[in-house]
């Protein structure tokens, strides 16, 4: 109990008064005639009927006279040394003190002959820290010397074990039985917790968590026998275990193991100077497969946050029949530098057989691009539709610029219809010498959908496919952790995405989509070959298609009528579609037919009435909109301070530092400067 920094008097006039009382009280509770746990407590002072003021503690105030306890416990036989221990941990618990081990002596044969348990208070600390220089909070004095103990000896048979000697007085005071789980021989986590609790820990539970789920399992608190911290320690123990030769060796080790289960594992690394880890990469038998089935689009990206060291994680994935994420390969390395990069794509080609991919995603750093051009010249590179939009908006910070760009990064226009576009909103918005925007007129075959038509990308136009692999890593690390936990994390993802590939084959297999349009036959043939979401995209893009329509409104017409319509569709399509082919050559042919057919399609159906649009002007609403409610925007405090912008160091724009500074960049460059009528001079290849 802790007391307030009352007069030192006061405070053992405090102290007394309860000591009376328990001297009052006492022998109510126990009796002396009645042998058992009770008669055995603890008493803490001794005391007479004497005044309170005039009582003063005496040397033995905290001893426990219990010699007839004493006498009892001498003889007793046990059939091990452990069995004698287990006997003295639970008569410690029941009378408020925690034991422990000491002394054993030895026969001429080496075997122990006598084993000492005590008090877990005995003997003294020895002094031997600084108490200087010392930044950690020492521990607390738990050595009084203490003299309580029992001593264990063998039989002249070995077989058995007898309590010889037993002294049982306390120079300290006990515990009450509320306090006992606390008492370091009465905490031990047991092997079964261990293991339920790494398990727990393997898929992204706390610690926390843990010791309240196992709490509640055991009943309480004062039933799970051990604290917040010891599961901790064990925890600990176990994953130092695992790392004795140090992290990366066990990882190794780890790869080994599974090579041995996998013969078509693949996995190799690079060291520095010093020996150290550098650069890592594996893939298995699964990953290797896919890739020689969905390789021709690879995306990758990189993360930092989920290690001891502070090293980036790079996936390499892809996109399977399904449409879901899949992963071809893992790298950890040491930097974001090109050097890096080249090594990662030249050994994920090598675990690939050289099978180099078509189409590659990534974001804009430049490192990245290098190794691409290095290492796969042949690719085809685009940058992520996400990571564009997000920068053009630090870095312009208009909106409206934003959903231009937006605009123009993903429209199906020619390169022409894209130049004439782009030179508009950037004229629009007046930003013709802003250097990102330059630098992104240069590249713009990087990233608008103008100039990257024609080109497989199997409908990964960002790399938030790699980001998806990050947040389940976020979920699983929420701290650092090392190699081998991480790997493990990354394998349990990469579980979890197989599992879900086989919930869509089974899926595609076993069920039979719906069918909602007409044409019975086209529906079941795609279905029959498609899987469920290749074929719900067919779908989507079936009932924006008019030919249904036009099969339903021949239907209500007679035969003869039907038959005649028919004849002359089909002439029709088949001019149609000449038309269509030559016309798609060039350009100029393509935007001289497209203008005509839609004149020509919108004076068809003026003339047979078959534009449904409804003319508003004549339409009399009588019934007017309710009133719309007011969005209540949340008030901000007046004390709080406005969110500090960060600027560069070299040119003070916002969104960006010295290394990613554009003028830094230019006014390294030994090339000319485009200006505001050039900003189209392109870097193309």
């Amino acid at each position: 109990m802790l007391y307030p920094p009352f007069n030192y008097h006061y405070q053992c006039h405090i102290l007394l008064k309860a000591a009376r009382l328990k001297h009052v009280f006492e022998p109510l509770l126990t009796s002396p005639s009645t042998p058992g746990a009770l008669n055995l407590h603890n008493k803490i002072f001794a005391m007479d009927n004497t005044d309170v003021d005039n009582v003063k503690p005496t040397e033995e105030c905290h001893e426990v006279h219990n010699v007839d306890e004493s006498d009892r416990l001498v003889g007793q036989l046990f059939c091990s040394r452990d069995q004698a221990w287990y006997f003295y941990k639970g008569f410690a618990r029941e009378h408020g003190f925690s034991a422990r081990k000491g002394t054993t002596r030895l026969d001429v044969e080496g075997n122990v002959k006598t084993q000492e348990f005590c008090c877990s208070k005995e003997g003294f600390r020895v002094s031997k820290v600084n108490t200087v220089d010392r930044q950690r909070a020492h521990t607390p004095v738990t050595r009084t010397g203490c003299k309580a103990r029992v001593v264990v000896t063998a039989t002249n048979t070995n077989d058995q074990w007898v309590i010889c000697k037993s002294d049982q007085k306390h120079n300290h005071a006990l515990c009450t039985p509320a306090m006992t789980p606390f008492m370091r021989s009465n905490r031990a986590v047991s092997k079964a917790d261990i293991d339920e609790a790494t398990t727990l820990k393997e898929v992204g539970v706390g610690t926390s968590q843990v010791m309240n789920y196992l709490t509640q399992q055991a009943g309480g608190y004062h039933n799970v026998g051990f604290t917040h911290k010891d599961l901790y320690n064990a925890l600990q123990r176990g994953k130092a275990k695992e790392i004795v030769d140090g992290d990366v060796n066990a990882l190794i080790a780890y790869f080994d193991y599974k090579k041995h289960d996998d013969p078509g594992f693949f996995m190799t690394y690079s060291v520095d100077e010093s020996g150290a880890l550098y650069n890592l990469i594996w893939s298995d038998s699964t990953s290797r497969s896919d890739y020689t089935c969905f390789g021709d689009v690879i995306a990758f990206d990189t993360t930092y946050k989920y290690n001891l060291y502070g090293r980036p994680i790079m996936h390499i994935v892809g996109v399977n029949h399904h449409h879901n994420t899949i992963v071809f390969a893992t790298a950890i390395i040491a930097d974001e530098t090109s050097q890096s990069f080249e090594w990662v794509l030249q050994n994920f080609l090598e675990a690939m057989m050289n099978k180099s991919p078509i189409s590659v995603v990534t974001d804009g750093d430049r490192a990245m691009q290098r190794a691409i051009k290095s290492v796969i010249p042949y690719a085809k590179h685009r940058l992520c539709s996400w990571h564009l939009s997000r920068n053009a908006q630090a870095n312009i910070g208009d909106p409206k610029f934003t959903a231009a760009f937006s605009k123009c990064m993903a429209s199906w226009w020619t390169t022409k219809e894209f130049d004439i576009q782009w030179r508009s909103v950037v004229s629009e918005f007046n930003v013709q010498k802003h250097l990102w925007v330059i630098e992104k007129g240069n590249t713009r075959h990087l990233w608008a959908q103008a100039y990257l038509t024609g080109h497989f990308f199997a409908n990964i136009r960002s790399t938030q496919r790699c980001e998806s692999m990050n947040a389940s890593l976020a979920i699983a690390l929420k701290h650092k952790k090392t190699y081998l936990d991480v790997v493990r994390a990354i394998e349990d993802g990469i579980s979890r995405m197989r599992m879900n590939e086989l919930k869509a084959d089974y899926l595609s297999s076993h069920t039979k989509p719906f069918q909602i349009t007409k044409l019975v036959d086209l529906e079941s043939h795609a279905a029959a070959i498609f899987t469920r979401e290749s074929f719900r995209v067919f779908q989507d893009e079936l009932t924006r298609e008019t030919l249904y329509r036009i099969e339903a409104e021949i239907k209500s017409l007679s035969d003869e009528c039907q038959h005649y319509i028919l004849s002359k569709f089909a002439a029709l399509r088949s001019t149609s579609s000449r038309l269509c082919y030559i016309a798609s050559k060039t350009d100029e042919s393509f935007k001289t037919v497209i203008d005509e057919m839609k004149k020509l399609i919108e004076e068809l159906e003026n003339s047979f009435g078959l534009n449904h649009s409804v003319d508003q002007s004549i339409v009399v609403n009588n019934v007017r909109d309710p009133q719309r409610k007011q969005r209540k925007r949340k008030e901000v405090p007046k004390n709080k301070v406005e969110k500090k912008i960060r600027r560069c160091g070299y040119c003070n724009g916002e969104g960006h530092n010295k290394l990613t500074c554009l003028q830094v960049k230019l006014s390294l460059s030994t090339s000319t400067q485009p200006t505001s009528t050039d900003f189209f001079e392109d870097g193309m290849e």
